[in-house]
């Protein structure tokens, strides 16, 4: 394959959703879960890079799944971890992964390799609508979306027309986490 694929994960909003999925059925395991993930975008692309974007929380809870997929997937693509500090506001701290997300992206996006044809967001967050619009609009982007549970993903992006079809099958290019043992 000539296209390539730039990911970019909202590990706590996909984890948070697939975990109330996963609820449903035995065998949870977070690592198939990112296997699954990397096969499906496999399906449509080559990968550029998987930007994971986490919590504090996350750092602590899964630090050695982190660390096992970084070890797995190094040698083939830019595989990164991103810590998002939670930012000072008055009266509190407020949780930053959007943001940084969003900005990150903005930044990677003169950097991808002129055959990054798909941005998969691993979040149906309507929060980034601004982004994918722009990915799409003034980048060219097909955009794919990587989703913890169908209750995860704003109807909105179908009403936008951002969601884009597989090459192949021409399905939405939608997939849903899988965390489980195979």
């Amino acid at each position: 394959m000539a296209c390539k694929a730039a990911i970019a994960i909202d590990v706590d909003n996909l984890l948070i959703s697939s975990a109330m999925a996963g609820q449903k059925f035995k065998g949870y395991n977070l690592k198939s879960g990112f296997e699954n993930m990397i096969a499906w975008v496999r399906t449509f692309s080559d990968i550029l890079c998987v930007h994971l974007y986490i919590s504090f929380a996350q750092c602590l809870r899964n630090d050695d799944l982190f660390h096992d997929l970084w070890e797995e997937y190094k040698n083939e693509f830019v595989f990164e971890i991103i810590y998002c500090p939670k930012r000072k506001e008055e009266g509190g701290k407020k949780d930053n992964v959007d943001q940084h997300l969003i900005d990150h992206t903005k930044r990677m996006v003169s950097l991808w390799t002129p055959e990054t044809k798909y941005f998969c967001l691993g979040s149906g967050d309507l929060d980034y609508s601004s982004l994918l619009w722009k990915l799409k609009r003034e980048h060219e982007k097909e955009i794919a979306f990587i989703l913890g549970s169908k209750r995860s993903f704003s109807g909105a992006y179908r009403q936008m027309d951002l969601v884009g079809k597989h090459p192949i099958s021409n399905e939405d290019l939608i997939h849903y986490f899988l965390p489980r043992d195979n």
